[in-house]
């Protein structure tokens, strides 16, 4: 059985170089304990991934946020799960959660600074998502990366 499970990825102090995503560490009886994680969930039956996302951000970081476009749906096998992503991103400028930290990345490095301290699965997730903000900044329409896509 696929579990849906939506997740928001916070970005703020965009720059030519790099950017920041708000992660939390988590802490629970299992092979994820102590990885940097975004806020996310599963998605309740009848539940939009956008209101799922929403819904777990407010409750894991206590941040209501207005606005968080679909990226990207990705599936990924665990040893003991398997999940389908609906990954969202928002514009965290201004915006301080609880429970959490923001991670600066390179659209050089990538996620390579934060080789095993992240899920498996985020690896190529962030990876994209820099790639997607860096050909933005290239094509001098970062402000496009805030509109709803659909």
């Amino acid at each position: 059985m696929v579990t849906p499970v939506a997740i928001i990825i916070l970005i703020k102090d965009i720059t030519e170089n790099s950017c920041k995503f708000w992660m939390q560490e988590r802490v629970e009886d299992g092979p994820l304990n102590g990885l940097l994680e975004f806020p996310g969930g599963k998605i309740e039956k009848g539940e939009s991934s956008v209101l799922a996302a929403k819904r777990e951000f407010s409750e894991e970081a206590n941040v209501d946020i207005a606005s968080a476009p679909l990226f990207k749906i990705q599936s990924f096998d665990y040893k003991d799960r398997s999940v389908c992503l609906f990954i969202h991103f928002s514009n965290g400028e201004g915006i301080n959660p609880d429970n959490g930290s923001w991670f600066e990345f390179d659209y050089n490095e990538k996620s390579l600074a934060y080789k095993g301290r992240l899920p498996e699965v985020n690896y190529e997730i962030i990876d994209d998502l820099l790639n997607y903000i860096k050909k933005h900044i290239s094509a001098d329409m970062l402000e496009n990366i805030w509109a709803q896509r659909s």
